[in-house]
């Protein structure tokens, strides 16, 4: 398990404090339009080309997820036929 002690947001409500500040961070995109890139500094532009790529990376670990709980829901449903 991972220690959560150097991050903002406690494990129980992670999820829902990110959405939140995605939502904010779209809205505000979509307002600005092309000024949104224009008008950020050097290092607030590095952050936004991190947070695309750990987007990225988000999307591809929510994906392998989905999957490996797929397969664990069909086994168990297999397991549980073979008991019935």
């Amino acid at each position: 398990m991972n220690s959560l002690d150097n991050y903002p947001n406690m494990s129980y409500c992670m999820c829902r404090n990110t959405l939140q500040a995605i939502e904010q961070l779209l809205d505000y995109m979509q307002g600005e339009g092309p000024y949104f890139l224009r008008e950020m500094s050097r290092s607030e532009r590095r952050a936004y080309d991190e947070l695309y790529h750990r987007c990225q990376s988000f999307v591809r670990n929510a994906e392998e997820l989905a999957e490996d709980e797929e397969r664990y829901n069909a086994f168990i449903r297999s397991d549980n036929e073979r008991f019935e």
